[in-house]
């Protein structure tokens, strides 16, 4: 007799994400730490999402910024995130990530609320240099806090409720960032931006707790459901860390998807609203929305990507959405109206940004939980790179060549990123624990 197995229904997929989601609830959200992070990652989320919404077309149009500076002083931003994400994970690992968190978003509160009276090009590359040194600060200490209190078996979930709580925020600050500019100058988007950022210092050092150790669990992989056989990982003493470039070496396959992401989330944010403004005659307070759109694909997805992942294999995840990246970048070129654009963008938000916590989950699964501050800020300063190098090779493109020849050269990037990842698929942990399955069966 031959027995026929239906395939899940979409509500029988939502049911066991909402039990599995329960399961949490009773488990790792327990955790004050976690509820904590949540909570200052998307108030930190709506100070970066009113201020993403409205800096270039503030630079561009209040200030007569031409595109090609606005690159460059994105590039200081970037050169934050790159120059500080190794030293970060080491004051975190030194300090704890409860002082690091609190002061990295005070820090960055100041550089926020004084950019936009600042009238030199120094004083405002500065203030956005300090921007990115302490945001990368902040991101670190989020992560590391998140991936401690945290099970591998439950990792993938965790680090997509980490993205949908930034995503939130980053959402909810591009509708502020609009509503401020309906009322007042566009300065003060950047004045209420850094007073959420004070309020989630506040918040983060009164209620995190002071020393927070890994919990049991967070350091087997095999405790990872679709990593069985694989080898666990050892834990290591400070005299056996691994040096930073093998480290990163290790977690190549999380780092190379990190960087295009933020090579394609930097040239969008800058250039999009300039490229629909310019070429669709959109007015310039409608192009605030697409942060808007952007973040609700994410917080739609975010949750079922990570159980694939966790399921499936994050690296098998992050190829399949590298893969969509070509199709919508590109599509971005030949879209003729601006609310198919929004559509587009809201897919991109859906499949590009889980890229993120797939990427952060795959990287804690192959080190050790004491090098976790040290992976995470190498997966930072990926990410840093990835911004660096966009806003800089996007604004020369956009200047000299238009909008869609900007758009096309990020479809390949996210090409070549798709090769890596087949490239360097036995990096991935799940990879391995099948390949060693299938030679145990076949002897």
């Amino acid at each position: 007799m031959t027995t026929t197995v239906s395939p899940p229904t979409p509500a029988g997929q939502w049911s066991k994400v909402r039990n599995e989601l329960q399961q949490l609830w009773h488990s790792e959200l327990r955790d004050s730490n976690i509820r904590t992070a949540y909570v200052v990652c998307g108030m930190t989320g709506t100070a970066y999402g009113m201020v993403t919404a409205v800096v270039a077309v503030y630079l561009n149009k209040v200030r007569g910024i031409d595109e090609l500076t606005i690159g460059e002083l994105a590039i200081f931003f970037s050169l934050g995130i790159a120059a500080f994400s190794v030293p970060m994970g080491l004051l975190i690992k030194k300090l704890s990530p409860r002082t690091m968190l609190a002061a990295a978003l005070l820090v960055y509160a100041g550089a926020t609320a004084i950019f936009p009276f600042l009238l030199s090009f120094g004083g405002l590359a500065t203030a956005r240099g300090i921007d990115g040194a302490f945001s990368v600060g902040v991101w670190v200490s989020l992560e590391t806090i998140l991936l401690m209190r945290t099970t591998t078996a439950h990792r993938g979930l965790i680090t997509s409720l980490y993205t949908i709580s930034m995503a939130t925020g980053y959402g909810i600050g591009a509708v502020f960032g609009w509503a401020v500019m309906l009322l007042y100058p566009m300065q003060m988007v950047f004045v209420a931006a850094g007073l959420f950022a004070s309020l989630a210092a506040l918040i983060a050092y009164v209620f995190l707790d002071r020393d927070i150790q890994p919990i049991a669990g967070s350091d087997h992989a095999g405790d990872h459901g679709h990593e069985a056989g694989a080898q666990p990982v050892k834990p290591a003493g400070d005299d056996a860390r691994p040096p930073i470039l093998s480290l990163y070496w290790k977690i190549k396959t999380a780092c190379i998807p990190t960087f295009c992401y933020g090579y394609f989330q930097a040239s969008l944010v800058l250039f999009l609203p300039l490229f629909l403004i310019a070429v669709r005659k959109v007015p310039k307070e409608d192009t605030s929305l697409l942060v808007a759109s952007f973040s609700i694909g994410m917080a739609a997805s975010v949750v079922f990507v990570g159980r694939l992942g966790d399921r499936y294999g994050h690296l098998k995840t992050v190829r399949s959405l590298v893969a969509l990246g070509v199709v919508l970048t590109a599509s971005l070129v030949y879209l003729p109206a601006f609310w198919m654009v929004a559509v587009a963008v809201l897919f991109a938000g859906a499949s590009l940004a889980p890229i993120w916590p797939m990427s952060l989950a795959l990287q804690s699964l192959i080190v050790d939980p004491r090098d976790f501050s040290r992976s995470n800020a190498l997966l930072n300063g990926s990410y840093g790179l990835g911004t660096l190098a966009g806003p800089l090779v996007s604004g020369f493109l956009f200047k000299h060549y238009g909008g869609e020849t900007m758009f096309l050269h990020i479809a390949v990037l996210w090409a070549l990123a798709l090769l890596a990842t087949l490239a360097f698929r036995r990096d991935d942990p799940s990879f391995r624990a099948i390949a060693h399955a299938r030679a145990r069966a076949a002897v």
